[in-house]
């Protein structure tokens, strides 16, 4: 929740706003470049500090991100490891939970690094359930992803019950996923 919010990014400001996301809410912060999406996002997240009002994440949420850039398995390892220290499973759970996303036994022998991003994207969210999410932050998740990649994001997201927070240019995707409300910023300026 945000309340008189106020956040300065150099010469940009934004708000003062009042936000509050409920549980298990489903929202998209929409907008053109440079309104300040990612900023609301971060200010919800307590990633950036306000200017002015206040902020608060209740103490039971869990936040996980499907960021822009997909960092988090760039390693050489194979994808089976890294997934397994990633996570904490055991290597036949990780096996398992990483079949789910479509990620098979030729994709988890193989360097982490290697994977595409669509790959990468299914194994991020692999990680994400396995850490208990219960507040899913997606940054323009569908960037760099093939059609195939698109739609099984759109069905884990179905399949997902837990508060989502989704920023996104992609028409498609936001008639694909089921929202409650949208957050609308309007040009900076």
């Amino acid at each position: 929740r945000l309340s008189g919010a106020v956040v300065e990014r150099g010469s940009f400001r934004l708000g003062p706003l009042d936000v509050e996301i409920g549980w298990a809410e489903r929202v998209a912060i929409l907008g053109p470049n440079g309104s300040g999406k990612t900023t609301l996002l971060r200010a919800l997240l307590g990633d950036l500090p306000l200017a002015a009002g206040e902020h608060w994440v209740g103490p039971g949420v869990v936040v996980g991100e499907l960021d822009q850039t997909r960092r988090t398995f760039e390693s050489d390892r194979p994808l089976l490891d890294a997934f397994v220290d990633a996570s904490g499973l055991r290597p036949q759970e990780s096996r398992s939970l990483l079949a789910k996303f479509g990620l098979t036994t030729e994709h988890v022998s193989r360097p982490a690094s290697s994977l595409s991003p669509g790959e990468r994207t299914r194994a991020v969210l692999g990680l994400l359930m396995a850490r208990g999410v219960n507040c899913l932050v997606l940054d323009e998740p569908t960037n760099h992803l093939d059609l195939p990649a698109i739609e099984q994001l759109e069905a884990a997201l179905e399949g997902y019950d837990g508060t989502l927070l989704l920023v996104t240019h992609d028409r498609q995707l936001l008639d694909s996923v089921r929202l409650d409300r949208t957050i609308e910023l309007p040009a900076a300026g």
